[in-house]
């Protein structure tokens, strides 16, 4: 066997945003619906929304059997931010942001979400209005 032979398919997934109601329009939209790359290529996931005051755009990831985890999100401020092998990239003007994962790794494999919010002040950000984030001092310090 040649050692590219025994490269492993990493496998991308993730699905367009969900609809409210029938009819209604979609507020985030993914491409393409699914990919499949070797290992070590680097992954690109692309999202457009289409509310001008989304300012939050966090990426989840979802493996089976289990819940969606945050991964990284980026402010409508930043046009790029980069955690490890994640960069998010955003472009305010064309209303789209992408996730690129480099060196891509077996494990990377899952379903892939990105969201859009206006939820956000501060610092806190929530991508449902009803979850909201609250501190108090803490009385032992």
């Amino acid at each position: 066997r040649r050692p590219e032979d025994t490269r492993v398919v990493t496998e991308l997934w993730w699905v367009s945003g969900q609809q409210k109601e029938k009819g209604a329009q979609q507020q985030v939209k993914q491409s393409p619906q699914s990919l499949v790359i070797q290992e070590g290529e680097i992954s690109i996931l692309n999202c457009t929304y289409v509310d001008s005051t989304f300012d939050y755009f966090p990426w989840y990831r979802q493996y089976p059997g289990e819940g969606p985890a945050f991964l990284i999100a980026i402010r409508s401020v930043r046009n790029e931010i980069e955690g490890g092998r994640f960069t998010v990239f955003f472009n305010k003007s064309t209303k789209q942001f992408s996730l690129t994962i480099t060196a891509s790794q077996p494990g990377d494999s899952a379903t892939y979400f990105c969201a859009a919010s206006p939820q956000c002040s501060a610092g806190t950000c929530s991508p449902y209005p009803n979850l909201q984030l609250r501190l108090q001092p803490n009385p032992a310090m």
